[in-house]
C-alpha cells in the first residue's frame, strides 16, 4: 500500500538560473530563512544534519523550483511563498514576479508494478568507497554495483519518509545509464544520466543520491514505460 504525502511546487516562472546557479538559490532562501533546518539541513552549531533532504531545489525545465514533501515541509512554505519577492544570486539582486505554487497529494513507495523513469538531472550515486571499485569492475560488474547503489538511495528515502518495507518486499532494479561529468562544490564527478526501472514509486521531480537538495538525481517517471 502506498504512502499519501503533500507534495508542494513552487515555480520561480521569471527568472533564469543555470544548473550550477541553484545551489547558490538553496543558500539564499537557507539564509533568508535561517530558522527552518529543513530548508539548510544544519543545526544551531552549523553542523550538517544527516536525513533525506524534504525540501529540494532545482530546475524544472528550465524553470527554477523548490519543491517541498511531507506536511511539515509544506507548511513552512506558506511563510516562503508570501516573502520571498526577490533573490540575490552571485551579487545580483532578482525581483520575483511571477510565483506559481502547487500542492498536491503524491503517492510513494513499493509496489507490484514496474515503473520507467528518466533521470532529468545526472545523478550522483557513486562515493569515495564504491568509487575505485566501480572503476575497476568490468561493464557487468558495474551495473550490478549501480544497481546495488540505487536500491540503497531508495531504501533510504523510504526510511527517512516512514515508508518502511517489510521483509518479503524486495526492491529491483534495471538500468540504462551512461557516465557524464557533474559540478559539484567545484569537484568534477563522475554521475550518470538515462533511464532505469524499478517496482518502487517515486513522485515526479523528487531526487535520489547525493545533493538532491541541489537539484542532482531528479526523477520523472515515463508514462507507458
Amino acid at each position: 500500500m502506498f504512502k499519501i504525502m503533500k507534495k508542494l511546487t513552487l515555480l520561480l516562472n521569471n527568472i533564469n538560473l543555470r544548473t550550477s546557479q541553484i545551489h547558490k538559490l538553496r543558500g539564499f532562501v537557507g539564509n533568508a530563512f535561517k530558522k527552518h533546518d529543513l530548508i539548510h539541513n544544519h543545526d544551531e552549531k552549523g553542523n550538517p544534519i544527516y536525513r533525506y533532504p524534504l525540501i529540494q531545489f532545482k530546475l524544472i525545465e528550465k524553470t527554477p523550483a523548490i519543491i517541498a514533501i511531507t506536511d511539515r515541509a509544506v507548511k513552512i512554505f506558506a511563510e516562503i511563498f508570501m516573502k520571498l519577492d526577490e533573490i540575490i544570486i552571485e551579487d545580483t539582486l532578482i525581483h520575483v514576479f511571477e510565483k506559481d505554487m502547487k500542492i498536491e497529494e503524491v503517492e510513494f513507495g513499493y509496489s507490484n508494478e514496474i515503473f520507467m523513469y528518466k533521470f532529468v538531472s545526472p545523478w550522483i550515486g557513486l562515493n569515495q568507497n564504491n568509487f575505485k571499485k566501480y572503476n575497476e569492475a568490468v561493464r557487468d560488474e558495474k551495473n550490478e554495483i549501480l544497481k546495488k547503489v540505487m536500491t540503497g538511495n531508495i531504501l533510504s528515502a523510504a526510511k527517512y519518509l516512514d515508508c518502511r518495507l517489510s521483509h518479503d518486499q524486495k526492491i529491483k532494479i534495471d538500468h540504462k545509464l551512461k557516465e557524464v561529468k557533474a559540478n559539484l562544490k567545484g569537484k568534477s564527478m563522475t554521475a550518470f544520466t538515462g533511464v532505469f526501472k524499478t517496482n518502487f514509486l517515486l513522485p515526479d521531480y523528487l531526487g535520489i543520491g547525493k545533493s538532491v537538495s541541489r537539484g542532482f538525481g531528479v526523477v520523472r517517471r515515463v508514462k507507458g514505460g
